[in-house]
């Protein structure tokens, strides 16, 4: 890895879902899946995008003010 390349944190977003996956049916994009080198990303494996993603917050904030 060079000088100038910068080294992005991933995030993986079924970590802060309240779906599980696989069993969610989800459509997830990989960082691997995005037009980055694969030296400038903490992992390659992480969701970065999904179609089903659900809060665990925003469904609290449901249920509190129902």
């Amino acid at each position: 890895m060079s000088q100038d390349t910068v080294m992005r944190q991933t995030i993986h977003m079924c970590r802060f879902c309240s779906k599980e996956f696989p069993s969610c049916e989800a459509n997830p994009i990989l960082s691997r899946e995005l037009n980055l080198s694969v030296e400038s990303l903490d992992s390659d494996q992480s969701v970065v995008a999904c179609d089903r993603y659900e809060s665990p917050v925003e469904i609290l904030k449901t249920r509190f003010h129902d």
